[in-house]
């Protein structure tokens, strides 16, 4: 009798973490990482998938150029002058190396914006992406 109520107490420990929810604010991707649907995108008032970028996604940086075209993305924090600490940035599937593309992309096209940290990023991507990986998807994307 001991050994069923034991095997009870045990199932319902388990049913109750695995019926937590996380807060509406954090969303887990299908990677692992951070989601930012299109519902958020939309709530910042974000115009552009750039705007949408630094509007929405933390402990990144986003720089400009002193026009206002977007140049640079860094991840916040200590950096070297040495190696590349910059996340990469995918785009439907495209590692992007030119960050203008992305104020040319309405905001209204982005369908979601998932933040992978270095360990996920390498387990999808390689060693190149250990310094995270910013995965955008469009809403025309196949």
């Amino acid at each position: 009798m001991k050994q069923v109520a034991l095997v009870a107490c045990v199932w319902l420990a388990l049913v109750a973490c695995s019926t937590r929810r996380q807060p509406s604010s954090v969303l887990t991707g299908p990677s692992g990482g951070r989601l930012i649907t299109a519902d958020m995108i939309e709530a910042s008032g974000a115009t552009t998938a750039w705007d949408a970028l630094r509007r929405t996604v933390p402990n990144i940086s986003f720089r400009e150029t002193s026009r206002g075209t977007p140049a640079r993305v860094v991840r916040r924090g200590r950096s070297s002058i040495y190696l590349n600490d910059q996340p990469r940035v995918v785009l439907d599937g495209a590692t992007l190396s030119d960050f203008q593309v992305l104020d040319q992309i309405p905001a209204r096209d982005v369908f979601s914006i998932e933040v992978l940290s270095g360990i996920h990023g390498t387990t999808y991507y390689g060693t190149g992406a250990a310094n995270g990986v910013i995965l955008i998807r469009t809403r025309t994307a196949p």
